[in-house]
């Protein structure tokens, strides 16, 4: 694995940890932008491992997996849980949304993507061996 793809997979687990933290403090909304950003991370890792470069500044998970080139190998429900997750990116920042968004955070949903964003994290993971 390229030194750089290390690096980034090494923050998607750290923000996977923090997602779990967040868990469990519930704070339901921080928990899904950590899972956001440890997937974003480690679609980067992939990014960087396929291109050899730095990954471009940009936090839709959908656009960064097409850059990657792992988009055609998700299903529609893969797709769904990374178009789900730019939201809590974006949205979160406005407060009109983020209210919206929190309301929908239940610890059932949580818990249910913090699962999903396992089980990503692991098959990105899985394309760095």
């Amino acid at each position: 694995m390229r030194p750089q793809a290390s690096v980034w997979l090494e923050i998607a687990e750290d923000d996977l940890s923090t997602a779990e933290h967040c868990f469990k403090g519930n704070r339901y909304l921080w928990a899904m932008f950590m899972c956001q950003q440890a997937a974003e991370k480690a679609i980067k890792a992939v990014y960087v491992e396929q291109t050899g470069e730095t990954p471009p500044r940009k936090h839709d998970l959908i656009s960064l997996a097409g850059s990657a080139g792992i988009l055609a190998e998700c299903g529609e429900d893969r797709r769904d849980l990374l178009r789900r997750f730019s939201l809590y990116y974006i949205e979160t920042r406005y407060p009109d949304k983020r209210a919206q968004l929190e309301a929908s955070c239940t610890e059932e949903y949580v818990s249910q993507m913090m699962a999903r964003t396992k089980e990503v994290v692991e098959w990105l993971k899985n394309k760095l061996r």
